[in-house]
């Protein structure tokens, strides 16, 4: 739960985010308290490159669609809509978004943290808790644990593990307590996961510099080491930034392919689908060099990076690793 971002809207901000790395670096659930009784929002929302072209709040059927001549309503085809439908590669245009509000008491009583939510398993969870609570007339103000389910999914004949943000109230979860061995393991795991991913980070690093062959000295003969973990011919040298420029920092949702012409000829590029720490999506053109790195780092890892304009794209350049946020692997994927 360390790994949990907030957007960041102002520079002052960072203040409150060194408290929650203080109290909740390396744990898997944090206290948290609603003060509404519409704490959760959820939608469909599909963007493009110029952002948030067209949307549909859960529970309606009615959507709002950019055009030319600004936002218009329209009826919503939910699950018949070509955008709802699954790709042979990759996920569909249009997506889960859900937002969670709460204070987080131990920090500030004064401050809103709102957590997007990208994660359709974890949206739906929270989203029945919700919409039963509301249906039996329960008020859902109060102070809650906010957490890490494991749950076990199955894809291609393949059963792997995810993790999920869920709630429960605080009292049912201090009296139920779940089970140690199983509470134990979920942290356990949660750590491994983050050394992981900063081990990948470091190996990168490693194979790197492995690679650069050493300069002669007089008629005496060296030798290079050749590197054992890499994945790709080329592989880029991920800087760790420590001290990160937040206007430039950007982190990881997703990826896809796009065709464009290149000398006469079409070429796959690779598409990282990024987030400013403003919320702001952006599409980025990711060199070829950098594409391991990205991917090993994992989704939901902020970048520092250094972006390139050429024509109506955006190029990704170079990066610095920040923070990780989520490995990106089947066998365990933290999904928030």
């Amino acid at each position: 739960m360390g790994h949990f971002i907030a957007k960041i809207q102002d520079r002052y901000m960072q203040g409150y985010l060194q408290r929650f790395d203080q109290l909740y670096k390396g744990k898997t659930s944090i206290e948290i308290e609603f003060v509404t009784e519409e704490p959760f929002s959820a939608k469909y929302s599909r963007n493009n490159q110029s952002g948030q072209v067209c949307y549909c709040m859960f529970g309606s059927d009615e959507a709002n669609q950019k055009t030319q001549d600004g936002w218009q309503r329209i009826k919503c085809l939910g699950q018949e809509c070509q955008y709802r439908q699954k790709k042979e590669i990759g996920p569909p245009d249009c997506r889960k978004v859900g937002w969670l509000k709460f204070l987080i008491p131990k920090i500030a009583t004064d401050r809103i943290w709102l957590m997007k939510i990208t994660s359709s398993q974890a949206i739906d969870t929270l989203d029945e808790y919700f919409s039963l609570q509301k249906e039996q007339g329960n008020s859902v103000k109060g102070k809650y644990i906010l957490f890490l389910k494991q749950v076990e999914n199955s894809k291609k004949g393949k059963t792997f593990n995810n993790y999920i943000v869920d709630i429960m109230k605080k009292e049912d979860f201090i009296s139920n307590k779940q089970d140690p061995a199983e509470v134990k393991n979920t942290v356990k795991q949660f750590t491994t996961n983050e050394q992981t991913v900063n081990n990948n980070v470091d190996n990168i690093e490693e194979s790197a510099k492995e690679t650069v062959k050493p300069k002669k000295t007089g008629t005496k003969k060296t030798t290079t080491t050749k590197p054992t973990k890499v994945k790709s011919k080329k592989v880029k040298t991920v800087a760790i930034s420590k001290k990160p420029d937040l206007d430039k920092c950007y982190y990881f949702t997703k990826y896809h392919t796009e065709t464009f012409t290149k000398d006469g000829k079409p070429k796959d590029y690779f598409i990282g689908e990024f987030y400013n720490m403003k919320d702001e999506p952006v599409n980025l053109v990711v060199k070829p060099d950098l594409i391991d790195a990205i991917l090993e780092c994992g989704i939901g890892s902020i970048f520092e990076t250094e972006i390139q304009e050429f024509k109506d794209k955006k190029i990704l350049i170079d990066i610095k690793f920040v923070q990780n946020n989520e490995k990106n692997t089947e066998q365990n994927k933290i999904a928030a």
